[in-house]
């Protein structure tokens, strides 16, 4: 019982000592507070995941600039899809999607934080042509991930951004 329990701390201790973490387990700075998302209407769509992703984090979103300690303006969305490899006989064997996403961080009196920062997610997904609809409910499952990834690299500028503000002052 006691090699076990010693097996089990030793690997616990080396899972951390690499770095390894569940994902959306990042720890936050508590000098957060409220963050207000703004965009054209365009791309209310992200700000929704974006404004869960805050949520999941522990981070409370503001009604308006005012209300919030930092504002995260997203100022373009490019979504791309291109072919990737094709099959023998040259059609389409899998995609490529890409998301880019730029934004900038303020902070509560409108100072920009950060130039204009890009968040930036790729993946690549087979494409079954004799399956076209289980491909398009693969390609849309994709889409939302990468929605969700860009969100989190967003929160991990922010957390970054409000860490290195905070000691400063």
């Amino acid at each position: 019982m006691a090699k076990q329990l010693l097996l089990a701390h030793m690997l616990l201790l080396t899972l951390s000592a690499c770095g390894w973490q569940l994902r959306d387990s990042e720890l936050l700075s508590e000098e957060i507070g409220r963050v207000y998302l703004s965009s054209n209407s365009a791309y209310s769509h992200f700000i929704n995941n974006l404004s869960r992703t805050l949520d999941k984090a522990g981070v409370q979103t503001a009604s308006n600039s005012s209300d919030g300690d930092y504002t995260i303006f997203i100022l373009a969305i490019r979504n791309s899809r291109r072919t990737s490899t094709l099959n023998s006989g040259g059609r389409v064997a899998e995609y490529q999607l890409n998301q880019d996403v730029d934004f900038v961080i303020l902070d509560k009196t409108g100072t920009r934080l950060s130039s204009v920062l890009t968040a930036t997610v790729e993946k690549v997904f087979e494409f079954d042509e004799q399956d076209v609809l289980a491909s398009a409910n693969e390609e849309q499952t994709i889409k939302d991930q990468m929605n969700q990834e860009t969100a989190r690299q967003i929160l991990n500028q922010l957390n970054r951004l409000t860490t290195v503000n905070s000691k400063s002052l």
